[in-house]
């Protein structure tokens, strides 16, 4: 009985985060890249809150099952909804009306959970994530976004960002370091990069990654289009990776000093699920690190005194990327 309810109240906290998320998409001053990428990170989260459900199919009553389904539904038809108001307008054309986008999840579906169209959220409830901080909400975290850079060193050192979110999309050959708290790390078709983020009290949402070293300390990391990358771990649950090839893990020293999420009691990091290999084995398209390679003492030296104007090749030819 407590194992249902728990699992009840986190399919509902994070249905209630994921509409908060999804909200602050229209209201966000980013650029379309950028928009786009956090809304690819909203999808990626209504498809492991939908995996989670169906593995906890067999211990839920078909009325829960009911209300989890209608859930995920709204969720999907909340994202869709705003994926339509931003669509480019059609040029004018006589044709049949269309049906009427149906309307995005009540609170009625959980209970507790507030109304999809905002109305009854305040800024405490939908944290800033996704863009910079309207005004006169000084207390909500700050978003840290990089998009279409090259040969550039970014750190994220202020406090003000605490418990924002990382997003990076579109990049190549770059250098991302955020040493304080944060909510979240979204990465979109990234190149030849090290990228340095931690800790991440949620989800480490990395897509097409190349090439690349991620050295990351959060609660759970979703890996999906990636290629031939060095990934240094602490992760509190089990590393997932899907469409992933040539991926190389390590557990995450406390060579940086960048914590543990919170919560986090365990690092899971060599406990990886490749959603593309359910035979008996190890999968094919990870291994883990050789110790030689871990532990080379000048690329993490590079990575703590790394300081704003420092090059990028210094950084990049540390960890053997061309």
């Amino acid at each position: 009985m407590a194992e249902h309810d728990s699992f009840y109240r986190h399919v509902r906290d994070k249905a209630s985060e994921l509409r908060g998320q999804i909200d602050e998409l229209k209201t966000t001053t980013l650029d379309a890249t950028v928009r786009d990428a956090a809304a690819t990170q909203c999808l990626t989260g209504i498809n492991d809150l939908t995996f989670d459900i169906r593995n906890h199919a067999h211990d839920s009553a078909s009325h829960d099952q009911r209300i989890y389904n209608e859930t995920i539904k709204g969720l999907n038809d909340q994202l869709q909804k705003f994926r339509s108001e931003i669509a480019p307008r059609r040029k004018f054309a006589f044709t049949s009306v269309p049906k009427t986008i149906p309307t995005a999840f009540s609170s009625t579906v959980l209970e507790g959970a507030p109304v999809a169209d905002g109305s009854n959220q305040s800024s405490e409830q939908s944290p800033q994530v996704f863009g910079p901080k309207p005004a006169g909400t000084s207390s909500s975290p700050t978003s840290s976004s990089f998009t279409n850079i090259c040969n550039t060193l970014c750190l994220v050192p202020s406090p003000n960002h605490a418990n924002g979110g990382v997003v990076l999309a579109d990049s190549s050959r770059c250098v991302i370091k955020c040493s304080v708290p944060s909510r979240s790390l979204t990465t979109t078709n990234v190149h030849n990069s090290v990228v340095v983020a931690g800790p991440i009290n949620g989800a480490a949402h990395v897509t097409r990654l190349a090439n690349s070293v991620l050295i990351v300390s959060c609660r759970q990391l979703r890996m999906h289009d990636c290629r031939n990358c060095d990934v240094y771990l602490e992760c509190s649950s089990n590393p997932i990776i899907e469409h992933c090839s040539e991926m190389r893990f390590a557990p995450l020293q406390d060579f940086l000093g960048l914590g543990v999420p919170e919560g986090s009691q365990t690092n899971m990091w060599d406990q990886v699920n490749d959603f593309n290999w359910l035979k008996a084995g190890h999968s094919p398209n990870w291994s883990v690190l050789s110790l030689a390679r871990r532990f080379e003492p000048d690329r993490w030296t590079i990575i703590q005194s790394l300081t704003e104007g420092d090059p990028v090749d210094t950084v990049l030819e540390a960890f053997d990327i061309s």
